[in-house]
C-alpha cells in the first residue's frame, strides 16, 4: 500500500503593482460639474468633420475640365499604392544579401572542382545571377512623379481629407495644451496640397506672418496655391500675408521658424543619409515646434521612430534641452518598437470629399512625432497616452497606454477600484487621447507556492 505525501515550498517573486493617481484640478472640476468626464482636459481626437465648403468649391474650379471620376478612380490606386510602400533599402543591405546569395550558388555548384576556363566563365555566371536574385527579391523603391499635373490631381482628391483631418488634430492638441503659443512662422516641408498651411492659418492666422512652403514639384506648388486662390488665380489678394513658395531647403543656417512640419514627405527621400541631412535641416531650422507625420503602417512608423531618435540623440549630445510633446510622454526608446512588430500608429477620422463621389465616413492611421524645444514644465504629469481603443465591458474598461516610464502598460479601470470619476473618465476616452492620471509603479514580494510530490 502506498501513500503519497504532499509538500509546499514557500517561493517570492517580484510583482509591480499600478497605482493611479487622478489630477487633482480634474477631480475638483468634474465633482464641481464644471466639465463633464467624456470633456476631461486628455481628450485629444477631434470628431470627424466634412472639409469646408469654400474648400470643395475652391477644388472643383481648381480642377477645371478635367474628368473628375477617372481622377477619383486612379486615386484609389494611388493610396493603394502609398499603403504599400517600403522604406528604400541601403547599399549595405544590397552588399548582405549578395553576399548572401554568393554562398548559396556556390553551394549548389561544385566550384572548386572546376577548370580555370570554367571558372571564369562561372564566375560571370555568378555576378549576374546574383544580381538578377536580388533585383527579384529585393523592394524597388522609386518617387512618386508629382511633377505630373495629373499625379496632382490625383493626390489631391485621394488625400486632402486625411490629410486635412491629420494636420487640424494635431495642431488642435498644440493649441490646447499650449494655448500661449503663438507662432509667429510656418516652415513647410513638402507643402504638396497646401493642408498644413490651411489649418495653420485657421488655427494661427492672427499672429502667422510668414508661410514658408517648400515642395521639389512645381506643379504641387502651382496647384496648392490656385486651392488658397479659391480656384481663382488672378486673386492674389485671397492668399495669406508672407506666402511663399520654394523648390528647395533655404541653404542658410540662420533662418528659424517657430514651427516646422515635415507631413507624408519622408517617404520621398531616397536613403537613410538624406533623410538625417533633411531632419537635422529642419531640426536646426526650428524654433519651437517640429511636426512630422507619416501613413500609420509599420514602414511609416519605423520613419517616424529612426526621426525622433535623431533628434533626441542630437539633443542630448548638443546639451540641447528638447522634449517630447506629443503622442510620447516620455524620452525613453519607444516600446513598441523595442517589443514588437505592431507599429505605434493613431487614427484619423474623415469624410471624403462629395466630388464626383458620395461623401463617406472613414478611418485612417497615423504615425507622428511633435517635438518641442526647451525643458519639460515642472508641472507636466506627463500622462499616459492611450495607445489602443478603450475596451468598454460591464463595470469595466480596459485601457492600454504608453507611460511616463517608457513602457505599455494594461490597466483594467473600476470604479469600485479607481473611483468613479477615473472610471468614467477611462470609459469615456478614445485612442490617442492622454488619461489624467499618473501612474506610480510599486514592486512588491509575492509569496507563491509550489507543490511538492513525495510518494512512499
Amino acid at each position: 500500500m502506498s501513500r503519497c505525501l504532499l509538500r509546499f515550498r514557500r517561493c517570492y517573486s517580484t510583482k509591480v503593482k499600478l497605482t493611479t493617481i487622478l489630477n487633482e484640478d480634474v477631480r475638483q472640476k468634474v465633482s464641481g460639474e464644471e466639465i463633464k468626464p467624456r470633456k476631461h482636459p486628455g481628450r485629444c481626437k477631434l470628431i470627424a468633420e466634412p472639409l469646408p465648403n469654400d474648400l470643395i468649391k475652391s477644388i472643383v474650379k481648381s480642377l477645371k475640365d478635367e474628368q473628375v471620376k477617372s481622377i477619383v478612380q486612379d486615386g484609389q490606386l494611388l493610396v493603394n499604392y502609398l499603403k504599400s510602400r517600403h522604406v528604400p533599402v541601403e547599399e549595405n543591405e544590397l552588399n548582405d544579401k549578395r553576399r548572401a546569395h554568393q554562398v548559396e550558388l556556390e553551394d549548389k555548384y561544385d566550384i572548386q572542382n572546376m577548370s580555370e576556363e570554367h571558372k571564369e566563365k562561372f564566375e560571370k555566371f555568378l555576378k549576374n545571377r546574383i544580381e538578377k536574385l536580388v533585383a527579384q527579391r529585393t523592394y524597388k523603391w522609386k518617387p512618386i512623379d508629382y511633377n505630373n499635373e495629373y499625379v496632382c490631381f490625383q493626390y489631391l482628391l485621394s488625400r486632402i481629407a486625411p490629410d486635412y483631418a491629420t494636420m487640424r488634430m494635431l495642431f488642435n492638441e498644440i493649441r490646447q495644451r499650449d494655448p500661449d503659443f503663438a507662432p509667429q512662422s510656418l516652415f513647410d516641408f513638402g507643402s504638396g496640397i497646401g493642408t498644413v498651411t490651411m489649418n495653420a492659418k485657421n488655427i494661427w492666422g492672427k499672429s502667422l506672418k510668414e508661410y514658408y512652403c517648400v515642395d521639389t514639384s512645381s506643379k504641387m506648388n502651382d496647384l496648392s496655391k490656385l486651392i488658397l486662390q479659391g480656384g481663382n488665380p488672378d486673386d492674389e489678394s485671397a492668399l495669406p500675408k508672407g506666402l511663399f513658395y520654394r523648390q528647395f531647403l533655404p541653404s542658410s543656417p540662420k533662418l528659424k521658424f517657430d514651427l516646422v512640419v515635415s507631413a507624408f514627405s519622408l517617404f520621398e527621400l531616397p536613403d537613410m543619409k538624406n533623410r538625417f541631412e533633411t531632419i537635422l535641416n529642419l531640426w536646426n531650422k526650428t524654433n519651437k515646434y517640429i511636426v512630422l507625420v507619416e501613413l500609420g503602417t509599420r514602414a511609416g512608423f519605423e520613419l517616424i521612430n529612426e526621426a525622433r531618435d535623431l533628434i533626441l540623440n542630437i539633443s542630448s549630445s548638443n546639451d540641447g534641452d528638447c522634449h517630447v510633446f506629443s503622442p510620447c510622454p516620455h524620452e525613453h526608446s519607444c516600446p513598441r518598437f523595442e517589443t514588437d512588430n505592431t507599429p505605434c500608429n493613431f487614427e484619423i477620422s474623415y469624410y471624403t470629399p462629395n466630388i464626383a463621389q458620395q461623401s463617406q465616413f472613414k478611418r485612417a492611421p497615423i504615425s507622428y512625432i511633435i517635438v518641442k524645444k526647451g525643458p519639460r514644465l515642472a508641472d507636466d504629469e506627463q500622462w499616459p497616452r492611450l495607445v489602443r481603443p478603450v475596451k468598454v465591458r460591464s463595470k469595466h474598461s480596459i485601457c492600454r497606454m504608453c507611460t511616463s516610464s517608457g513602457k505599455l502598460q494594461e490597466i483594467i479601470f473600476t470604479a469600485s477600484k479607481h473611483g468613479k470619476i477615473p472610471y468614467r473618465c477611462a470609459r469615456s476616452s478614445k485612442w490617442g487621447d492622454r488619461l489624467p492620471v499618473v501612474i506610480k509603479e510599486d514592486e512588491y514580494e509575492k509569496e507563491d507556492k509550489e507543490e511538492l510530490d513525495d510518494s512512499k
